[in-house]
C-alpha cells in the first residue's frame, strides 16, 4: 500500500509541475510589432453630381481614382513612408481629374476629403496626421470654378 503511495506522489508532483510550467509559459510574442506609415483618405463630402449621388454613377469617382494613386505610388506599408511621394502622386490627378471634367457637358462635381498618413505598430494605429484636403468643386453653378 505503501508502494502505491509514493506512485501517487509522483503522478501529482509531475501534474503539478506541468500545471506551473504551462501557467508561466508565455503564448505569443511579448515584443512590440514593427511601425509602418500608411496611407489612406478620410471623406468629409461623399462625391455628387449636381448635388445628387444619383447621377454620379456616370462619372468616375474621384475617390476611387485617388485610392488607387495611392496604391499605385505606395503599394506596401513600410517604416518610412513616403509623404513627398504620395502627395505629388495626389496633385497630379487632383488636376488630371478637373481637367477631365471641367465644361459645359458635365454637371456640378462636388467631393471633399483627406489624404491622412497613419502611424501603425502592428495593426494598431498610434497617429493620424493630415497631410492635404482636396476639394473638389468642378463646374460650379455660379460660374466660379474652384478646384
Amino acid at each position: 500500500m505503501n508502494h502505491n503511495l509514493k506512485h501517487w506522489r509522483g503522478l501529482l508532483f509531475s501534474l503539478m509541475l506541468v500545471g506551473v510550467m504551462v501557467t508561466l509559459t508565455s503564448c505569443g510574442d511579448d515584443e512590440p510589432s514593427s511601425t509602418t506609415i500608411e496611407y489612406y483618405l478620410e471623406v468629409e463630402e461623399a462625391f455628387l453630381v449636381d448635388g445628387s449621388a444619383s447621377t454620379s454613377s456616370q462619372y468616375y469617382s474621384p475617390i476611387t481614382r485617388m485610392r488607387e494613386v495611392i496604391r499605385k505610388t505606395y503599394p506596401a506599408p513600410d517604416a518610412r513612408g513616403n509623404d513627398d511621394a504620395v502627395m505629388a502622386a495626389c496633385d497630379k490627378e487632383f488636376e488630371e481629374y478637373c481637367q477631365m471634367y471641367s465644361g459645359d457637358p458635365y454637371g456640378h462635381i462636388t467631393c471633399l476629403f483627406n489624404l491622412i498618413r497613419a502611424v501603425k505598430v502592428g495593426t494598431v494605429v498610434k497617429q493620424n496626421d493630415k497631410l492635404k484636403t482636396y476639394l473638389y468643386d468642378i463646374n460650379s453653378i455660379d460660374g466660379n470654378t474652384e478646384n
